[in-house]
């Protein structure tokens, strides 16, 4: 069931590469490119081994130069959290329901946690792709079927009882504190008309 999301995300990208190298080729010269990306290092092993800055020689060619540049690399997350109440503005809702990351309800790169909690909200996408696992063969994850995914939620709805859902800014006081979490709720309720 593994599919290429990293394929799948460079595609467009390349695709306004060319595009951006085309509306541009009057200048003469090979066209320049800052790709900035929101990675970081504390994100997964992977991500701890890429350059700050770095050139994207897949990308590049003849026509054209791209540097790709990751300026919250080194930042944990408590900084993020703090510039998100900084700038005042929204975060998706999966934060507060306890998500690690942001990404594909059931993204196989997701961490495990994240799976189970998106098979407790949406449990009837969960049991579609577990009858697509059994149908193939294939567990959804390396070492994880659907399956499991599905017996650890139910497990943790046993246990505690339906998933409620949690207070707005649950997921940034776990990390800034209440009192700088009551302050961007209080803006966010005045800037975009959430309940604070």
């Amino acid at each position: 069931m593994q599919r290429s999301t990293s394929g799948e995300k460079r595609g467009p990208i390349r695709t306004l590469y060319t595009r951006l190298t085309n509306e541009l080729a009057h200048l003469g010269r090979p066209v320049r490119i800052l790709a900035c990306i929101g990675q970081r290092a504390a994100e997964s092993t992977q991500r701890a081994k890429l350059a700050e800055v770095e050139i994207d020689r897949g990308a590049s060619n003849g026509r054209r130069h791209i540097t790709t540049w990751r300026p919250i690399h080194t930042w944990n997350d408590r900084r993020v959290w703090r510039e998100i109440a900084r700038s005042r503005l929204p975060y998706h809702p999966a934060y507060d329901w306890g998500n690690r990351r942001l990404s594909c309800v059931f993204c196989v790169l997701g961490c495990n946690s994240d799976l189970v909690n998106g098979a407790r909200r949406v449990p009837e996408l969960a049991a579609a792709f577990a009858r697509t696992e059994a149908k193939i063969g294939a567990d959804f994850k390396k070492g994880l079927s659907m399956r499991e995914i599905i017996r650890r939620a139910e497990a943790l709805e046993a246990a505690e009882g339906p998933a409620a859902r949690p207070p707005a800014g649950t997921a940034m006081a776990a990390h800034v504190g209440r009192a700088m979490t009551t302050k961007y709720r209080a803006r966010q309720a005045a800037l975009y008309g959430l309940v604070a």
